[in-house]
């Protein structure tokens, strides 16, 4: 389920038989009512999706999108934005946050599998020595760069720009540690330590690694690694805000309110007009 359509039966909404002047009112006031709902539905989502959602990007505070009713179309439709400028429209990524279920794979993830990088059948998930961005998400300069490396992407300059390998080449900083001058004596001493790591990738158990891309990296005290991704078997959601079970409850919540006032609005200046 994709959309919602939000329409009004007047009749079954109120209860009551229309005069001839309220049924010549009734589809301005149905268009107007709608309208209004379909807002206010959007406007739910944005205030719910940061307690939902574990610091979630823009694009899924935005998620809720609505096409307004009109004089010919006596109904407005909420939706999930089906596009994205780049990346994953939330209307991909968030189906199965909203229904439960089984994630689709990333772009990465077939990527890795087609050139036999990452087994069949599995999902990659943020490892314990991953670095989050502000979303809680890998950014998408380590992807491209793990993709570079691994030689995975379908074009090495399309995934990382020459100034992008000069940065990661070059990211360095100062580690310290107590050592020995030439005369002897202990002191602070300091060395350049390179921080971008290199990348790979294990398909199989090895020893207290478990299948997935790790970075080896250098510090002040020698070598180490770190998970990035831990590849698994499953990577499915369960089910944590129904988007379109909040729509119907606003629609029985509002509608009604909607209805009676944009009706009223439409009378009162009907009215007006025949004074005139």
């Amino acid at each position: 389920m994709s959309q919602i359509r939000i329409s009004v039966d007047a009749d079954n909404l109120l209860g009551r038989q229309f005069s001839a002047l309220e049924r010549e009112q009734l589809p301005y006031a149905v268009m107007q009512a709608c309208n209004a709902t379909a807002y206010e539905i959007r406007e739910v989502w944005k205030r719910t999706a940061p307690r939902v959602f574990d610091r979630p990007a823009p694009l899924t505070i935005n998620a809720a999108m609505y096409r307004k009713a009109t004089r010919d179309r006596l109904f407005a439709e909420i939706f999930l934005r089906d596009e994205a400028f780049k990346g994953t429209p939330p209307a991909k990524y968030l189906r199965t946050e909203v229904e439960g279920g089984q994630r689709r794979k990333k772009g990465f993830e077939v990527l890795l599998q087609q050139k036999g990088l990452m087994p069949a059948g599995t999902f990659a998930v943020a490892g314990r020595g991953a670095k989050l961005d502000a979303y809680g998400n890998v950014p998408g300069s380590t992807i491209t760069t793990i993709l570079s490396q691994l030689r995975a992407q379908r074009d090495a300059y399309q995934w990382v720009s020459k100034e992008s390998r000069k940065r990661l080449t070059s990211e360095r900083s100062r580690a310290e540690y107590l050592g020995k001058t030439r005369q002897g004596t202990t002191a602070v001493m300091r060395r350049t330590v390179r921080r971008g790591g290199r990348y790979f990738e294990i398909k199989r158990q090895r020893g207290k690694l478990a299948p997935g891309i790790y970075e080896r990296i250098s510090t002040g005290f020698g070598g180490a690694v770190r998970s990035v991704f831990v590849f698994t078997a499953r990577a499915s959601y369960t089910q944590r805000y129904d988007i379109f079970g909040l729509a119907q409850r606003t629609w029985d919540k509002l509608m009604p309110f909607y209805f009676n006032r944009e009706l009223d609005k439409a009378l009162r200046s009907a009215i007006a007009k025949v004074s005139a």
